[in-house]
């Protein structure tokens, strides 16, 4: 059974860690197969605003976004999504992102000729969905440059725990 922290703690009151958590329930007599720390998942992926969208000039499938991230300067990003348009809050991994499950490290790089500082994520680049779409929309106004793990449920740990059959109690 997949039991999310979050979710305890909305029952009970505690303030361990996920892996605190996973030896207390293993002295009662569960076996926690498998700790899932989601907070690494989109570690240095914040809320952006897309403020002009493009196409790129060398690719037909390519748009070049000017990204606001609540910094001084906008980044420039180049992205393959359908449906990346003006106006957009999105999700952006910023340079020196690691996502895990694409196992990519962000970097400024040029596509086809044009400069890209970071990379709008869809819900499958940041381990939510098998497949995705486009990237994702993030529906209101979720402030620029804050961390997107808390609206994704990513600020999170996933014990996978088992009852074990052979108990004395039980």
């Amino acid at each position: 059974m997949r039991i999310s922290v979050n979710w305890l703690r909305e029952y009970v009151d505690f303030s361990l860690s996920p892996q605190e958590l996973a030896e207390r329930l293993t002295m009662a007599g569960f076996e926690v197969e498998s700790i899932e720390d989601r907070r690494t998942w989109a570690d240095g992926v914040v809320i952006g605003e897309i403020v002009a969208a493009a196409p790129h000039p060398n690719a037909d499938k390519l748009q070049v976004c000017t990204v606001n991230i609540g910094t001084s300067e906008p980044l420039h990003i180049v992205c393959g999504a359908a449906n990346a348009r003006t106006g957009l809050r999105v999700a952006v991994a910023t340079v020196g992102t690691y996502l895990p499950n694409i196992d990519l490290k962000i970097r400024a790089t040029k596509l086809r000729g044009e400069r890209s500082e970071g990379m709008l994520c869809s819900l499958a680049e940041l381990g939510l969905e098998k497949t995705s779409a486009g990237i994702h929309e993030f529906p209101g106004e979720p402030p620029l440059g804050s961390d997107v793990r808390p609206l994704l449920g990513l600020d999170d740990g996933v014990l996978d725990v088992t009852s074990t059959a052979n108990r004395a109690d039980a």
